[in-house]
């Protein structure tokens, strides 16, 4: 029986605007200037590595807490009333749903705000459970988090395919062993050639697949 890991943000919900925005925003509306190559730097970042970021080499004189506390109340927001679904996911997702697929969500975001968005989007029927990085205490840069959540659906790396759409993330995986299926973002388009370069497919759309 085949098994799917999903990435959530920007994998099966359009979401990375949002992330890309917070950072840049929380600057913005307390004047701190915004470096050329923040998305880069915090992309992978935690929220917490990220407020430690802004304090130590940018200036922002807000505790710790006071930056994460900001940025989550905006990311809440937006994963409560606005972010879509990625076009054709729910498609694939019905399919592969009645075809017996085993699918879980591994996400390196929290659960207490994609929570309200997988509910509001109808998603959490798909999978078996909702795994987040902090909950293994691994980051998807190396491929033991990629192991849990395959161990915990029942899979193998021979019937197991993980969806990604980050460079660092196809590349923790692949680390692992594990087939994986990238899909396009504009978001991660800077780095698309090198994804193309170490992921087995590479997708503009769900339709694809369909």
């Amino acid at each position: 029986m085949k098994s799917i890991i999903f990435d959530l943000d920007g994998t099966l919900i359009d979401s990375m605007p949002v992330w890309k925005d917070t950072g840049r925003n929380f600057l913005l509306k307390h004047g701190f200037s915004v470096p050329e190559n923040l998305h880069s730097v915090v992309k992978a970042q935690t929220i917490g590595q990220t407020a430690d970021y802004f304090r130590s080499n940018l200036g922002v004189t807000h505790s710790q807490e006071e930056i994460i506390h900001e940025i989550i109340h905006y990311v809440e927001d937006a994963y409560k009333n606005t972010i879509p679904l990625k076009p054709y996911a729910r498609d694939f997702l019905d399919r592969e749903l009645e075809n017996g697929t085993k699918m879980c969500v591994l996400t390196a975001s929290e659960a207490s705000y994609i929570h309200p968005a997988l509910e509001r989007l109808d998603l959490l029927k798909y999978f078996q459970f909702i795994l987040t990085c902090s909950e293994t205490g691994h980051f998807k840069s190396e491929p033991d988090v990629f192991r849990i959540a395959m161990e915990k659906l029942g899979g193998s790396l021979e019937n197991t395919i993980v969806f990604e759409d980050a460079l660092y993330a196809v590349q923790g995986a692949k680390k692992g062993g594990f087939t994986v299926y990238a899909i396009a973002d504009p978001v991660t388009e800077a780095d698309s050639r090198e994804i193309r370069s170490h992921a087995d497919k590479y997708i503009k759309s769900y339709k694809e697949l369909l």
